[in-house]
């Protein structure tokens, strides 16, 4: 099964990473002296329009609060894939467009050859989690396997009542053995702690490894892959073991993971208050919980793409956000990107600057619950199109107050980023930002994370450019208190949306203009 190849590839993921990633940056700095002795860049203090991109902001995160009625038992999946929120979204990208002018239109996404599936999701259809009769904030992960549990059938509903929590045995047929021989064995549910996203891991604490590619590439498989591990040892116990609880290392707040064709089991994931809760008095907790599964094969939701057309119609330059959401107001991830795509096309035709080459603003769809489905279909709709430069605004422009984060300028051609480090050489990131640390720059030959994925595959001879603010973002993917906290509109960052904005138009008027002699 696709299950038992985790733990090798973690292992062999995290050899390579370590292996390899000290001998990235180092390059970037030669090729960038090299090229810096040949011409020097003009760089332009001129700002986006803040106003604009905190409207666009603050319509699409809350769109968990308007466009559901929770207190009639509606689940409010905020802007997540093929559901009304991301609809709704898809009508404001598409209205702003319209009004500056582009030549605006839609594609819906569908299945092609590469990508059969991209119409089908596993909709949640109803769930709640109870501890001791109390109804706490949670989510659950829907079981992507045909299991003896389901009836082998992916639309299903698993409903338990009354089962007790334990913590996670070393062996868990030694614990069910044990069990059945003092005739104490009884339905549960484990609980462990979620470590997705955790910043303060000590390995980071060792300044070689305190960097993206280890970060990202390692801490994170390795902190995801846990819950998995656990998943596979309770695969043989159905009976016995309903679920594994994921309390969060967040107090308020719980995390949300789509673990597609991983787990067997519901994953629950609840705050660190109430984990803690259960664990304080483990023996005396029962927990209920309900998960209504049904399986979507016909998802309706679209691409929106505003167009600018160039001198050379032959090439196109995309410049683009993902514009769907978790269960959360979706702010940092990633409304406030959607806002600064729309006030660098706004700036294009109000400055009447015609590109070199033309240019494709567009909002991505179904890049959490799809996984990249909307960016997906264009490549893979698209193989003829000659895509030179492809520019996306990911996670940006939010402060996190108790850990500074890192501003990520991530390419696939070393050459393009050495260019793009002289050219923002006065930018001043790391003074200018306070709720920055840094401004870095990474090299991926591949692998670039989020929506240029497929395009990798697709047109392998595009320029990639990914803008991602990380580094320990702690509420990365969570909601909790009535979706008041977690992924919310009070991190917007002003003074960050204003310069990380003036750097992606220095960047896109760089590669598509002659703005520079």
């Amino acid at each position: 099964m696709q299950n038992k190849n985790v733990l090798p590839k973690l292992f062999v993921f995290t050899t390579i990473a370590l292996l390899f990633f000290g001998n990235i940056t180092p390059n970037i700095l030669v090729n960038a002296e090299k090229l810096n002795q040949r011409k020097t860049y003009d760089y332009s203090f001129e700002q986006l329009d803040l106003p604009y991109i905190y409207n666009i902001t603050e319509n699409l995160s809350n769109i968990i609060f308007t466009q559901y009625n929770e207190s009639n038992g509606e689940i409010a999946k905020g802007r997540a894939y093929g559901t009304k929120g991301e609809q709704k979204a898809a009508e404001i990208i598409y209205e702003h467009m319209n009004a500056l002018g582009l030549y605006t239109y839609k594609e819906k996404i569908t299945n092609t050859p590469e990508y059969p599936d991209l119409t089908h999701e596993l909709e949640i259809i109803d769930f709640s989690v109870k501890i001791n009769d109390r109804k706490i904030d949670s989510y659950i992960t829907p079981v992507w396997f045909e299991t003896s549990e389901n009836n082998q059938d992916l639309n299903h509903t698993y409903e338990y009542e009354d089962l007790t929590v334990i913590r996670p045995p070393l062996n868990p047929s030694v614990y069910i053995q044990r069990q059945k021989i003092v005739g104490k064995l009884e339905p549960f549910v484990v609980i462990i702690q979620d470590r997705a996203f955790y910043p303060d891991n000590p390995l980071s604490k060792i300044p070689v490894l305190d960097n993206f590619y280890f970060n990202y590439y390692v801490l994170r498989q390795l902190q995801g892959g846990i819950p998995i591990v656990y998943s596979l040892l309770w695969d043989n116990y159905p009976d016995d073991c309903k679920g594994i609880i994921l309390y969060d290392f967040n107090e308020n707040v719980h995390d949300m993971n789509l673990l597609k064709n991983k787990n067997h089991i519901p994953f629950i994931y609840i705050n660190k208050s109430d984990g803690e809760n259960i664990l304080k008095d483990i023996k005396n907790v029962r927990v209920d919980f309900k998960l209504a599964q049904h399986l979507n094969t016909s998802v309706i939701s679209y691409n929106v793409i505003g167009q600018i057309n160039g001198t050379d119609l032959t090439k196109t330059v995309i410049v683009d956000c993902l514009y769907d959401s978790w269960w959360c107001q979706g702010t940092a991830d990633s409304a406030i990107g959607v806002g600064m795509v729309l006030a660098i096309a706004k700036y294009f035709k109000e400055k009447n600057i015609i590109p070199k080459y033309t240019m494709k603003f567009i909002g991505f769809s179904g890049e959490e619950h799809g996984f990249c489905a909307g960016s997906k279909h264009y490549a893979s709709s698209h193989p003829d199109e000659n895509i030179v430069y492809m520019i996306d605004v990911n996670q940006v422009g939010f402060r996190q107050d108790d850990k500074k984060l890192t501003l990520n300028i991530i390419g696939n051609r070393i050459g393009l980023l050495a260019k793009i480090s002289i050219l923002l050489k006065i930018a001043e990131y790391d003074d200018r930002v306070d709720s920055s640390s840094a401004l870095k720059y990474v090299w991926l030959k591949k692998g670039i994370v989020s929506n240029p994925l497929p395009f990798e595959k697709s047109h392998p001879h595009c320029e990639i450019l990914c803008f991602l603010k990380d580094g320990g973002w702690k509420l990365h993917h969570r909601d909790g208190v009535n979706h008041s906290e977690g992924d919310v509109l009070k991190y917007f960052d002003p003074e960050d949306v204003n310069v990380t904005g003036e750097i992606i138009l220095n960047v896109i008027k760089y590669l598509t203009t002659d703005y520079w002699n």
